[in-house]
């Protein structure tokens, strides 16, 4: 009599092992965004808490511009870049039939949770993931 549960797959399963290093690989990925994300907005004293915080980054007006070195507004266009990439990571994970919203959101907070492991501080800029999951359900 068989043990398994039609439709499940067993930990040793060459499909399992893809899924998992899939998923290990997605963490890491946004792992490596975060911390990034973490650093540029310490360097440019961006507090990115808010999605107003976040709203402002991303419209960096000429005035903005002009207050600016060349390297920090090297620094500030990697950061929205990767603002951007985060966001429309997360929502085409979420949309994704394959992964879903409360995968994504699993995903994000592995990654978060393994920088906290590292020593980043829980309130870094842009530690806060609060905002990306405004309409994801647990």
């Amino acid at each position: 009599m068989p043990t398994e549960v039609p439709g499940t797959q067993r930990e040793d399963s060459p499909q399992y092992q893809a899924v998992a290093r899939q998923l290990d690989r997605m963490v890491a990925h946004m792992e490596a965004v975060g911390a990034r994300i973490a650093f540029l907005g310490r360097a440019l004293d961006l507090p990115l808490r808010t999605p107003a915080d976040i709203q402002a980054a991303l419209e960096c007006d000429a005035d903005c511009q002009r207050q600016q070195n060349s390297r920090q507004a090297r620094m500030r266009e990697e950061l929205r870049g990767l603002l951007v990439m985060r966001y429309s990571t997360v929502t085409r994970m979420a949309s994704s039939v394959q992964v879903g919203a409360p995968a994504a959101r699993d995903i994000l907070l592995t990654a978060n949770d393994r920088l906290l492991s590292k020593g980043f501080d829980a309130q870094a800029p842009g530690l806060n993931l609060r905002p990306l999951f405004d309409g994801i359900d647990a």
